[in-house]
């Protein structure tokens, strides 16, 4: 079965793959605190009405995250992520410094409180290959 579109819009791109248990959130560009927040409930929601089992969020082009999405974040959306069917969640890293440190510290705030590990890659194929199987990709080392 192929991936389904949930949500096409200019700021995110949002697909179901409930054949392999996969919901990915691919964000193209800034979206606003309520744009934001909408498309991660739709997330949840789709998450617990086709029990799926792995998130996918690729942050590359998503910017900044607000201070007030942060902790909505850790007080609000992550403990219902804690409540689905969820058995791992990948985070893809943006290179924006802002983006990748509130992230970091999400994270470190709700690890313990998730039943399920949260890991950060840096490109959605090694994200994907451990969501699938729970090992890392090894590194290529370069000899020189």
């Amino acid at each position: 079965m192929e991936a389904r579109y949930v949500q096409d819009a200019p700021y995110v791109n949002v697909s179901a793959d409930p054949e392999n248990g996969l919901l990915s959130v691919t964000w193209k560009n800034f979206a606003p605190s309520g744009t934001y927040r909408c498309t991660l409930d739709l997330a949840v929601q789709w998450i617990t009405d086709h029990k799926l089992s792995y998130f996918l969020t690729d942050q590359r082009r998503r910017g900044v995250i607000l201070h007030d999405d942060e902790l909505w974040l850790i007080q609000s959306w992550c403990p219902r992520m804690g409540r689905t069917t969820l058995k791992r969640a990948a985070i893809v890293q943006s290179s924006d410094f802002f983006n990748r440190s509130t992230l970091e510290r999400v994270v470190e705030a709700v690890q313990g409180t998730v039943p399920f590990p949260i890991r950060f890659f840096r490109s959605p194929e090694e994200a994907q290959h451990w969501l699938r199987t729970g090992e890392e990709l090894p590194q290529v080392v370069e000899v020189q």
